[in-house]
């Protein structure tokens, strides 16, 4: 079935541009050119579309408050922004619902690029159970402490860049959606950002009041609404495997923007846990449940009552939001690393082995299933004989993340 595209635009000439553009696809996509707000509106309560793709700047409505209404009317309907107008209010607060940013004038072959990576994405995950949570998600929720250290101190008088960016890098909410907004057409922006920090650091302290206080694109997580499950340890188990990634990336003399891209990697390839604990709130305590009852892998109790897995919800949200390639296929194999094709796979092999050491490390429960290696695979790809450095390596970034917490 083909997918369905509707674009929208108050000027017409836009919109004749845009279907001379797109007329090669027309045997592939399903496309539907609306004049304006609320005749798109009209026809998205007439007819199911997969994909969304505005403008901004319109009269009537604004493309901001039709992500908003889209969001809530129609959630499953991946949402893009097609723009020239990047940087204000507007912009900021449509980035809460829209998955990707484009920027006007778009050649092309870029928005063709856009629009199949997203189709891509929508039949590689086929589990209904995937595709709805994911595009429903408009915000990722922050860990309380870390909530609370960064609104003092964007409140304080004179707020540290440096503080900001280091509460940002440990955290798995605020790191993906800095990384979302910054690599967007949105601020237009020549090259690939990698590091919280550094995404911060070009973003400024302006605009990050503005999402956080204004915008509230950051929320508070909610820990009484999940008294069964320990985010702290999710948390801390996040921010090891991420610092071990970014050490094993530099024993193998990797660049700078490897090791900040592993971190990142390694701090967020159980997002999808983040994910199902907000957005299937109900489902994930049956899974919580079976895991603690018969003491197997949370992956394990996820295939079998949602048919899929916190991997598979992590890497989607990660593809739609428009993370790196690398990133995404990592997160998306660190439990089936021998599923993983292509080329020799370095960083998703050390991001899998960065999980498995922290969890061998940090014995949480003597009785859960242990079963976290996929050694056949990391010897089919070639890797055995760094395992034993890997782990002193790990040892030491683990010793080092202890000493910081202190």
């Amino acid at each position: 079935m083909k997918p369905s595209i509707i674009f929208v635009d108050d000027e017409p000439n836009i919109l004749d541009a845009l279907k001379r553009m797109l007329y090669p696809m027309r045997q592939a996509w399903d496309m539907t050119f609306c004049l304006g707000a609320l005749q798109a509106l009209n026809i998205l309560g007439k007819k199911k579309h997969d994909i969304l793709v505005t403008d901004l700047l319109m009269p009537d409505m604004d493309g901001g408050k039709l992500l908003e209404e889209v969001h809530a009317r129609h959630p499953d309907i991946t949402r893009i922004v097609l723009s020239g107008h990047s940087g204000n209010k507007l912009a900021l607060k449509a980035s809460r619902y829209a998955h990707q940013f484009l920027a006007k004038p778009v050649q092309s072959d870029e928005l063709k690029r856009a629009i199949e990576r997203v189709v891509t994405l929508r039949e590689v995950f086929v589990s209904p159970c995937v595709q709805k949570l994911i595009t429903r998600i408009d915000t990722l929720p922050t860990l309380p402490e870390i909530h609370r250290r960064i609104l003092a101190e964007l409140n304080a008088p004179e707020p540290s860049m440096k503080l900001v960016s280091d509460l940002i890098s440990q955290d798995m909410g605020l790191s993906v959606s800095m990384l979302k907004l910054v690599n967007s057409a949105f601020f237009g922006l020549r090259t690939k950002v990698s590091s919280p920090a550094h995404a911060v650091n070009l973003l400024g302290l302006d605009v990050i009041s503005g999402l956080v206080l204004t915008v509230q694109l950051f929320s508070r997580f909610d820990a009484t609404q999940h008294k069964g499950y320990d985010l702290d340890r999710l948390w801390k188990h996040c921010l090891s495997t991420g610092c071990i990634c970014k050490a094993l990336a530099r024993a193998e003399g990797l660049t700078q923007a490897e090791q900040d891209e592993l971190y990142v990697t390694g701090l967020l390839h159980d997002v999808g846990k983040l994910i199902l604990l907000c957005s299937a709130q109900d489902m994930y305590e049956s899974v919580l449940a079976t895991c603690r009852k018969d003491n197997i892998a949370i992956w394990r109790a996820e295939r079998d009552q949602l048919e899929c897995t916190h991997a598979e919800l992590g890497a989607y949200l990660l593809g739609l939001w428009g993370l790196p390639d690398k990133t995404i296929t990592s997160v998306f194999h660190h439990h089936h690393l021998m599923q993983y094709s292509g080329d020799i796979p370095l960083h998703a092999t050390i991001v899998h082995v960065a999980n498995a050491l922290d969890h061998e490390m940090n014995v949480e429960n003597p009785h859960y299933d242990q079963d976290r290696w996929n050694l056949d695979a990391i010897d089919h790809f070639g890797f055995t004989d760094r395992l034993p450095g890997w782990k002193n390596h790990a040892e030491a970034a683990l010793t080092e993340v202890c000493s910081d917490e202190h």
